[in-house]
């Protein structure tokens, strides 16, 4: 059973962060032309005064709902409305495009009833790659109309029908060999209808022309175009449209099933293409909006031909949910996989791409999950199934060559919290785990059913005392000076964005929390807030202030971090006193054959990887009973979620193991101790490669200013990275972490090494860098951590810091103290808890960064604990640390 739920949220996780080829849609409006386009066209092909019906529709009603969720507004036509003429055309575009993972956008742009089209390349600033679809009859008829034209302003009687014929040829033969054209497409449709005569008769096209040129009167719009109905016409014009397509080896797409108001449905069957089919085996056909509502004919036709293929798009998000659903079952009732096509047949509004592009991945999920519990599919082929949907057929069949850009979790906003509530629901969870760290670095949950969870703490919160945030590792007795007394609640506000299952305890989800302020009457604030963030955020919440220095840095300096952590820890057969589950050294792999070792490290990887944390590999450490897990970097309010979701299951399934894990930085007196190392870069928004001087370390200046900064503030900075008496008994001299203030390129016996790596950007070979800081161990708080060094960098880098000294490139406790001071190294590490909380407390900067309150309720908790621990040997701290850590 456990097995399933893994593979069930795998096939979840794969259809929500799996990127989207759109192989059928059309161009945005440009800034101006959006003004008149009405926002109820992305819900409805209704036009004019049938228009206004939309709004009772299931179809808008849902997306409502979608977008009032995207834009943080009440779920009403009109707030949506208020939100967007608040917005820029560009920034509603981004905001739009960025959470739905569309990789690449195929545009037929001869969609053009509305004035103003963005051309097919101003897409790329919102994806990856844009390509064009060119509409046959739009060629065609521009051709007719200057044609026409040209006769009409002349004495000319008698048109050849090469006249016309050859221009369309060399144009079509054009757009054919240009790399920027990936298809053709008719809408012979809404002309004449699907039952095309495949036997092109010269002859008669010819007549068809002279009677259109005899007829014709010049358009009135500006455009210079004209509507061609004539059935045998239009059937010549597509044969010779194949043929060229044939040639070239593109496919060419045809609008099936439903579509505006002119369209005859019935003769829009595709069935009526069998004989076009069969004429033209080598060319590709695709079959536009799965011909809904004939979609199983569509389905039929590709199980049986070998060069059909069908697009899925357009009922997302014109027909209701269930009917998107049951359309795409009818379609993998007989369509091999292998030939269904995802679109969002998006058109002038960004909004239809967003909503077409969430429907689509949630009866995604629906359906293949369905098919997989009906037995019908293993897990493995559904995501294989779901992979080719979304992807892997488009970028075969149009020879796009793209890799599948992984969707960063961040950013992919697969369904509404709500939605993921009732997966989870589906998924068995029974409990949900509302967590949160606070100044004792301990990582602390409330477990709520999940139908509570549901119904009232998801959008209310769930109440705690506000000194909960201040209690010691020790005991639950509240430290005095610390801000926070037995009076006063806040809320945990779940952040629906971290909600999981937990693979090793597959009735519980997990979800972080942020704190918000609860006051009451009797708070000097209540009345005096409003709902913004700011507002609503509580002083002590370590999450939001990681967030805000993150914002603020983006903000001040445009650049952006990603943070990667190591996880030293042991396992443990007995903690009185500590016995190690086995005896080996650092990398051996004689430490995989004792005990259960390499099963107990199999499970905890799998359930990283299975949680969402890429492991990027593990091996043995230097103590008995010590491994390292590392993970790969994310940015860091990310990042640190993922230290606490990994410490947290390293503890639980090495529990359900039958041995103890622990991060204890010394769990053995003369053995290495465990580090945490942070592995933290940065990147200048707006630059593809980072910028470099002269200078010998080729590090940037924000690099060398960034470095500089969080050595000058490293005393404070190991107030978060080293938070216990013992932390201060694995950062001695040759141990690695780092005894004496200095940085190194490649020197593990450095508190800061930076790490390179070559690179290959725009303008050649560079030096790709990271930053490790090695002093950091795994008591402590992420969010503060991750806080103190950015804070640190960036204040070096606003205040333009110099390294002073050269990177060393020796042990610096080998050295001695002439040959340090040569170096410029004149300062230890801390050597004590008492001795870096007085540096925090005498760090302005930190102070305004973290805040006061924040500084002053920590600093307030570790004094406290170093006082309960300050007569206290060794081992009975030791004792203490490992029920806790």
């Amino acid at each position: 059973m456990t097995k399933v739920i893994y593979d069930c949220e795998a096939l979840l996780r794969t259809i929500s962060t799996f990127p989207l080829i759109d192989n059928h849609c059309h161009n945005l409006l440009t800034s101006d032309a959006s003004l008149i386009g009405p926002l109820e066209t992305c819900f409805s092909e209704a036009r004019g005064d049938a228009l206004k019906d939309a709004s009772q529709t299931i179809a808008l009603k849902r997306g409502v709902q979608q977008l009032a969720e995207l834009y943080n507004c009440p779920p009403t036509f009109d707030d949506i409305k208020q939100v967007r003429d608040l917005m820029s055309y560009i920034d509603l575009c981004k905001t739009c495009f960025k959470p739905i993972g569309i990789q690449s956008l195929l545009l037929d742009d001869g969609l053009d009833t509305l004035d103003g089209l963005m051309d097919v390349q101003s897409h790329v600033e919102f994806v990856d790659i844009a390509q064009r679809i060119v509409r046959i009859e739009s060629i065609a008829e521009k051709i007719l109309c200057d044609l026409a034209t040209s006769v009409a302003r002349s004495d000319q009687k008698v048109v050849n029908f090469a006249e016309f014929e050859e221009p369309l040829k060399k144009q079509l033969e054009t757009y054919a060999k240009s790399e920027s054209v990936v298809a053709f497409k008719s809408i012979v449709a809404y002309k004449s209808g699907l039952n095309i005569d495949h036997i092109p008769n010269a002859e008669a096209a010819a007549v068809a022309l002279g009677s259109f040129i005899s007829n014709f009167e010049p358009p009135f719009d500006k455009k210079g175009s004209v509507r061609v109905i004539n059935k045998v016409l239009i059937d010549h014009i597509l044969n010779l449209a194949i043929n060229i397509a044939v040639q070239h080896d593109i496919p060419i797409q045809i609008h099936t099933g439903f579509g505006d108001p002119d369209l005859d449905l019935i003769a829009s069957n595709p069935l009526l293409l069998r004989p076009l089919i069969e004429k033209y085996p080598n060319a590709k056909f695709v079959l536009l909006h799965a011909a809904y509502p004939c979609s199983r004919q569509a389905g039929y036709l590709a199980s049986v031909y070998s060069n059909v293929y069908v697009d899925m798009g357009l009922v997302f998000p014109w027909i209701s949910a269930s009917g998107q659903q049951t359309n795409l079952r009818e379609l993998l009732e007989i369509c091999p996989s292998n030939k269904i096509l995802f679109s969002t047949d998006g058109h002038y509004l960004p909004e239809s791409f967003y909503v077409a592009a969430i429907q689509g991945r949630e009866a995604l999920s629906k359906v293949l999950l369905e098919f997989v519990e009906s037995g019908e599919f293993s897990y493995e082929e559904a995501i294989k199934v779901a992979k080719q949907i979304m992807f892997e057929n488009s970028n075969r069949l149009y020879k796009l060559k793209l890799t599948p850009k992984q969707i960063d979790n961040e950013e992919y906003k697969d369904v509404s919290g709500k939605q993921k509530i009732v997966k989870l629901k589906k998924m068995g969870v029974k409990f949900v785990r509302i967590g949160f760290m606070e100044c004792s670095n301990q990582y602390r949950f409330h477990i709520v059913p999940i139908d509570r969870f549901q119904n009232y703490i998801a959008i209310s919160g769930l109440t705690i005392a506000r000194c909960i945030t201040a209690l010691p590792f020790y005991g639950d007795v509240i430290p005095g000076n610390v801000g926070v007394d037995a009076t006063g609640e806040i809320l945990l506000k779940p952040d629906l964005s971290t909600l999981i299952q937990l693979p090793y305890s597959p009735k519980h989800a997990n979800v972080h929390a942020f704190f918000e302020n609860k006051f009451t009457p009797v708070d000097p604030q209540f009345g005096k807030i409003d709902n913004s963030p700011n507002s609503l955020a509580f002083n002590l919440c370590p999450r939001t202030c990681l967030q805000n220095i993150v914002d603020s840095a983006c903000k001040d300096l445009s650049i952006t971090f990603l943070i990667g952590t190591e996880f030293e820890f042991v396992l443990l057969k007995d903690i009185t006193p500590p016995v190690g589950v086995d005896d080996t050294t650092y990398s051996l792999a004689s430490s995989f054959r004792t005990s259960n070792n390499a099963e107990i490290l199999d499970r905890i990887v799998e359930s990283l990887q299975e949680q969402g944390i890429e492991v990027e590999q593990f091996h043995s450490e230097s103590a008995p009973g010590q491994f390292e897990i590392v993970t790969a970097p994310e940015s860091p309010l990310i990042a640190a979620d993922k230290v606490v979701v990994t410490r947290q299951t390293i503890y639980d399934v090495a529990a359900q193991a039958g041995v103890r894990a622990t991060f204890v930085p010394k769990p053995f007196k003369n053995q290495a101790g465990n580090g945490a190392h942070v592995h933290l870069s940065f990147k200048e928004i707006g630059e593809s490669q980072k910028i470099v001087d002269d200078h010998p370390s080729g590090l940037s200046p924000y690099e060398r200013s960034f470095i500089a900064g969080v050595l000058h503030h490293i005393k404070a900075i190991c107030a978060f990275a080293l938070p216990t008496d013992l932390s201060y008994m694995r950062t001695v001299d040759n141990c690695w972490a780092g005894s004496w203030i200095c940085w190194s390129v490649e020197n593990r016996e450095t508190p800061i090494r930076l790490c390179y790596r070559p690179k290959i950007g725009p303008n050649g070979k560079y030096l790709d860098v990271h930053f490790e800081h090695k002093f950091v161990d795994g008591t402590s708080n992420p969010y503060l951590v991750f806080s103190a060094l950015i804070a640190s960098g960036v204040d070096g880098i606003k205040k333009g810091m110099q390294l002073t000294t050269n990177p060393m490139l020796d042990n610096p406790a080998s050295l001695s103290n002439e040959e340090r001071i040569k170096q410029g190294v004149t300062e230890r590490m801390p050597e004590s808890l008492l001795d870096t909380l007085k540096a925090l407390n005498e760090d302005k900067v930190l102070i305004d960064a973290l805040g006061e309150p924040m500084i002053r309720c920590y600093t307030g908790v570790k004094e406290d604990e170093h006082k309960f621990c300050e007569n206290l040997n060794f081992d009975e701290q030791l004792g203490i640390l490992l029920k806790r850590f």
